[in-house]
């Protein structure tokens, strides 16, 4: 048994690989292929964690630095530099907000990332590239419809891979693997259940309701729909979100301003999805347009109305874009919403509708894209863009 199909749900895991270390041996390139230990290897100190060089001599997180050291005598151990740290996940999670402005931060190197409605391996592919590009460190990512089978994913493919585990797959997924991968089974609870011959989540998925409940007392529904594969918890966002935006690096140059009008409606469509998946409206829309020089643009336009329907932000891109008038062939198109506030914060006029007509048009809309997982009904400059590419290709 599974969860229903109700609504199409995404959720990407993201975890970067052994991430202290990984960025001590970006920094000094001495260190690659060496067995980095992040501790001291004296007194009563803890490993923090250490290349996966390291961990091929058993050394692990939170061990004892002195065991490390009996284990991996030839490790180099580097004092911890968490302000360096800190920098380069500030970095790396702003490459998430690019994607998706529900992010759940879980630690300094991990997080959900709410991708419903879109293709959530094209996009855990591409912060992966992003990352692996800008940062010089990789991270491991796992695509599902439920955050726990999402980071199961992450978990069975590091490092430096990308695992999707779909509904239908879920069984067979997690049946093979030890119940203490659950979340909230630790050793007592793990030693309990080894007791009772349980010891992998399909043995668990087996057990009777009246079981979980004499098992688990109060969390008994929890762990029984776990073993299931079920799942409706949802990624809670550890941030408001500065600004949501969409850019598009084109294979060929553009140079014709009607042409980029319907590349400019796809990211206006995509920008405005992601609005108000999480619940959001925006003051100020923008866009970039970078040319074949690489020389760079931006203008923006601020409302006497916040705005999250896809006519309306590509009405106002549309604008900055004639405004603007490129006359050299651009390579790069870019959409941005920026002054976001909560949906419910617009106060009505006296005398006007509260809401644009164009918002129930959208949020029409974004029930088909949720449910097949892609855009089904689009705005008509996008199509002009796809006859483009099919002329192009065809």
């Amino acid at each position: 048994m599974v969860a229903p199909e109700t609504d199409y749900r995404c959720i990407i895991h993201i975890d970067a690989d052994a991430f202290f270390a990984s960025v001590e041996q970006r920094d000094n390139p001495d260190l690659k292929g060496k067995p980095v230990i992040i501790g001291f290897p004296h007194g009563r100190g803890v490993v923090s964690t250490c290349s996966y060089e390291a961990r091929v001599y058993g050394v692990r997180s939170a061990m004892p630095a002195v065991q490390a050291y009996r284990l991996c005598p030839n490790g180099i151990f580097i004092k911890p530099r968490m302000e360096r740290y800190k920098q380069v996940s500030d970095a790396m999670f702003d490459i998430f907000d690019r994607y998706s402005p529900v992010i759940e931060k879980l630690s300094i190197d991990e997080a959900f990332i709410d991708a419903s409605g879109e293709d959530g391996v094209q996009i855990a592919a591409a912060i992966r590239r992003d990352v692996k590009h800008e940062l010089g460190i990789t991270v491991s990512a796992g695509v599902s419809y439920c955050k726990f089978v999402a980071k199961l994913a992450s978990d069975s493919c590091k490092p430096d891979g990308l695992r999707r585990v779909s509904r239908e797959e879920a069984q067979s997924f997690l049946d093979n693997l030890p119940v203490s991968r659950l979340p909230g089974i630790g050793p007592k609870t793990k030693s309990k259940l080894d007791t009772l011959g349980i010891s992998t989540i399909g043995a668990l998925r087996q057990m009777p309701e009246t079981w979980f409940v004499r098992v688990f007392g109060k969390s008994a529904k929890r762990f029984q729909d776990m073993a299931r594969g079920i799942d409706n918890e949802p990624v809670t966002p550890w941030r408001e979100p500065k600004s949501v935006s969409e850019e598009n690096t084109f294979e060929k140059d553009i140079d014709s301003t009607e042409a980029l009008k319907g590349h400019l409606a796809i990211l206006a469509q995509n920008v405005a999805f992601r609005l108000r998946k999480a619940r959001l409206k925006c003051r100020t829309v923008g866009i970039k347009i970078r040319f074949h020089n690489f020389s760079t643009i931006t203008r923006e336009h601020t409302l006497s109305e916040p705005v999250s329907s896809d006519a309306e932000i590509f009405h106002e891109a549309k604008a900055l874009l004639e405004a603007a008038a490129p006359e050299k062939p651009v390579r790069l198109l870019g959409v941005t919403a920026k002054g976001l506030v909560p949906e419910t914060s617009r106060q009505a006029p006296l005398f006007e509708p509260p809401e644009s007509p164009w918002d129930d048009i959208s949020r029409s809309m974004d029930r088909l894209r949720n449910k097949y997982g892609k855009p089904v009904v689009l705005l008509g400059s996008c199509l002009r863009s796809r006859t483009e590419k099919e002329q192009d290709t065809g």
